[in-house]
């Protein structure tokens, strides 16, 4: 990650000199936890609480907003402990993301869920990894199943991120069903391959 402290510490007076307990000043709390490594994890965690108390803040007034902020600094806040290999409080963070994005998509109505399905399924991608590297394969296996059905939308279809993730989640499911001795659900695997072969006719 490239180090950006001055452009922050800029970027931080004069938002904190403005609205001290705006939404931006948060998201720039967040970006900032989001660009430390796990050498500075202690740094990155004050950080998100930081920006997760004014999100909080806005529970009220922005829904929407907030919840997306929490939603996104629990995400990289769980990326953060998995890289510092600290499962349980990756498990926790990466839960609580999955919680909260769930939410958010549920309720997205009237207009296109794309993004929301697609932040589900990183979410749920983190809670895979946090779990497996928690030992906890069977539970792996499972969120692994879900971020696959979540994205079984995109399948076929031109969105690049999307592919790449849900491929990426179609071999960690794999693996860990080999790991579990279960089979890989058909139901679910199959009418993706019929949308993947389809889109190459």
């Amino acid at each position: 990650m490239t180090d950006n402290s001055d452009e922050y510490a800029l970027r931080l007076s004069y938002l904190e000199q403005t609205d001290p307990n705006s939404l931006a000043v948060a998201r720039l709390y967040l970006e900032m936890a989001s660009n430390q490594t796990h050498h500075e994890r202690a740094y990155a965690l004050t950080l998100f609480d930081a920006a997760d108390a004014i999100f909080s803040q806005f529970l009220p007034t922005a829904r929407d907003a907030a919840l997306a902020g929490l939603a996104l600094s629990l995400n990289n806040r769980a990326a953060l402990e998995i890289e510092a290999k600290q499962w349980d409080w990756a498990v926790d963070a990466a839960s609580q993301a999955v919680q909260l994005r769930w939410d958010r998509l549920r309720n997205c109505i009237g207009r296109k869920d794309d993004q929301e399905r697609l932040d589900l399924g990183y979410s749920l991608a983190a809670l895979v990894l946090a779990l497996r590297g928690a030992g906890k394969c069977d539970l792996a296996r499972d969120a692994a199943c879900e971020g696959i059905e979540v994205l079984g939308k995109f399948a076929g279809q031109r969105n690049q991120d999307a592919f790449v993730l849900l491929t990426k989640l179609i071999c960690i499911y794999a693996e860990l069903c080999s790991v579990t001795d279960q089979l890989p659900d058909a139901s679910i695997l199959l009418p993706l391959a019929k949308a993947f072969y389809s889109s190459r006719t």
